[in-house]
């Protein structure tokens, strides 16, 4: 009977020191939980706005422009559900702070981008869109990699920002680098699609094996 009484006494004595762990975590915002198939989706949403928005946006700019705000909001709820999913492993009822800067950061990115994307496609400069979306993209996943200590998203920030700034570079020489018709437009579509749709993906069955 001791013996049972003592078992009982040792588990509660180590759920205690294991939620005492898990709050000292999560009060230290030190913890980060979160659910790699999100970059799979964002990969996805890439790839669609790749390929869609820039002939959208040249057709009707309000069309494109809801078509962007209507994506990329879809994408935030699933991110929110897959993180609600993930905390709810921990016990962790709302976002910690971390996860609250980042969504931030990335939720005024995305306005400026969709606003900044408007205003290009009013100029009928289509090409500079993929630019725009590479570097704030990239900066997003920089922010990330920087809070979080991961390097793989550190490399893609630096590998998106970079990809915006030679190609916003080489459209400088170019006579006509806004036009949807040029050779110089779907080779910028080719490098969002590599960069904006394929890395999120390649890293998140990356980082899912490591976890």
């Amino acid at each position: 009977m001791e013996d049972e009484q003592q078992k009982a006494l040792h588990r509660k004595e180590a759920l205690a020191h294991l939620d005492a762990i898990k709050s000292a975590l999560v009060d230290q915002d030190s913890f980060f939980p979160y659910n790699y198939n999100a970059l799979i989706v964002w990969g996805v949403i890439a790839s669609i706005m790749t390929f869609v928005m820039p002939p959208l946006m040249k057709t009707s700019v309000l069309q494109g422009t809801l078509f962007s705000l209507f994506m990329m909001g879809a994408g935030f709820v699933i991110e929110a559900f897959l993180t609600k999913r993930v905390n709810e492993d921990y016990d962790i009822d709302n976002c910690t702070r971390k996860q609250r800067f980042i969504v931030s950061t990335f939720t005024l990115l995305t306005v400026f981008a969709v606003v900044m994307s408007a205003f290009l496609a009013k100029q009928d400069l289509i090409v500079p869109l993929f630019m725009l979306w590479m570097f704030l993209c990239g900066f997003g996943h920089f922010v990330v990699g920087y809070v979080l200590n991961i390097r793989l998203f550190t490399f893609a920030g630096y590998l998106s920002m970079g990809a915006g700034i030679v190609l916003l570079t080489v459209g400088c020489f170019i006579n006509d680098p806004g036009s949807i018709d040029s050779a110089f437009f779907y080779f910028a579509q080719g490098v969002s699609f590599a960069v904006l749709g394929v890395v999120p993906v390649l890293m998140a069955i990356k980082l899912k094996k490591e976890a």
